[in-house]
């Protein structure tokens, strides 16, 4: 082959690959909008909100699940399938009409963490002695980044501050992402990340879940991933992490296991990312609880890129919530499309949670 041949052979498979591409946008844009309106009831599209929802963690309170999301006020949502959510309350006071986005946000809990500037990041809500228990992350700089416990009488109560778990040290200045891990065997725990630092840790919390457990300590997982969750199946520990920039497109759902819940944890391995840089559907992680639905199917909340639904606000590309099915395949939880197979990318349709 010559070389006048051999480029035009690479300049067709070029376009080919291409007008591929092309066609497989086209089809996903068809799928966003198909969203709008989906025919078959018996499964759902993702995204499963229009609205920005990082970081989401969800509680069951009676028949409605009720999420938490990153941002200032927090944001209260609840839905009674996992797939419709409207807004509910806003957990405490937001910024006045001037600062739509929370700029020189306060701390109308009286935390003690500062004055202006606060982060509101992960906020994890469990039910503790009939009380709703949330960990929240504040962060204000690298030398003033705390995990805070508010508490309300019940979902409708205002929130009051608590206590303060973790601030940042020479040794752990960045304590965030704190999530609430419930054991078979009736203890629970904090697990939370020091992404600046040493890595991800779990901690036992006392009986009513607003202070750390006499005489416990800090037990060291992983490497320093983002938004650890805990889930445990079988008997064995999984450790669910986020690692790369939450902005970008290679956001990645990584997973790591032990049968210890203090030691033996595998180096976490990339579980769900986003098939292409160009994929509409992206940048999938930080996710929350695993719910198990009444035909007994399990689902993970998180949030994910999806370029086209909600309008970028700056350089900040929105987080909108998705669901994803987990099935046990050889003994292993593993992500699944709606037809079961197994998947390691955020897929636009999954079954539908049945409640």
């Amino acid at each position: 082959m010559n070389r006048i041949s051999l480029f035009l052979l690479l300049l067709c498979m070029g376009n080919m690959a291409a007008e591929a591409q092309t066609e497989r946008l086209i089809a996903e844009r068809n799928l966003l909008e198909l969203r709008k309106d989906m025919p078959d009831r018996s499964v759902v599209m993702n995204p499963v909100t229009d609205f920005d929802c990082p970081d989401p963690s969800v509680v069951q309170v009676g028949e409605w699940f009720y999420c938490f999301k990153t941002g200032f006020p927090i944001k209260v949502y609840r839905s009674k399938d996992l797939a419709n959510w409207t807004f509910y309350r806003d957990m405490f006071p937001g910024p006045n009409p001037h600062e739509p986005f929370g700029d020189g946000k306060r701390d109308p809990m009286h935390t003690g963490a500062g004055d202006l500037n606060i982060n509101y990041w992960a906020p994890s809500p469990a039910l503790i002695d009939g009380k709703l228990v949330v960990y929240l992350t504040l962060f204000v700089n690298m030398e003033n980044d705390r995990q805070v416990v508010l508490v309300a009488d019940d979902i409708d109560s205002p929130f009051r501050y608590a206590n303060t778990l973790n601030v940042g040290t020479p040794e752990h200045p960045t304590p965030q992402d704190g999530q609430y891990f419930l054991d078979d065997d009736g203890r629970q725990y904090l697990v939370y990340g020091d992404v600046n630092s040493k890595g991800n840790f779990i901690r036992e919390l006392s009986k009513d879940g607003l202070t750390y457990a006499k005489g416990s300590k800090p037990h060291y997982i992983t490497t320093a991933y983002e938004g650890g969750y805990i889930y445990k199946y079988k008997g064995l520990y999984y450790f669910f992490c986020s690692r790369n920039h939450f902005n970008s497109h290679d956001y990645t759902l990584c997973l790591s296991t032990s049968s210890n819940l203090f030691s033996g944890w595998s180096e976490p391995e990339p579980v769900l990312t986003s098939e292409s840089p160009d994929a509409l559907l992206n940048g999938a992680g930080h996710n929350g609880e695993i719910i198990t639905d009444q035909a007994g199917r399990m689902f993970m909340v998180m949030h994910s890129h999806c370029e086209g639904l909600i309008p970028r606000r700056g350089d900040y590309r929105p987080r909108p919530m998705i669901l994803m099915e987990l099935k046990d395949i050889g003994g292993r939880l593993t992500f699944v499309d709606h037809k079961g197979n197994p998947t390691q990318h955020p897929c636009w349709i999954v079954n539908r949670p049945q409640f």
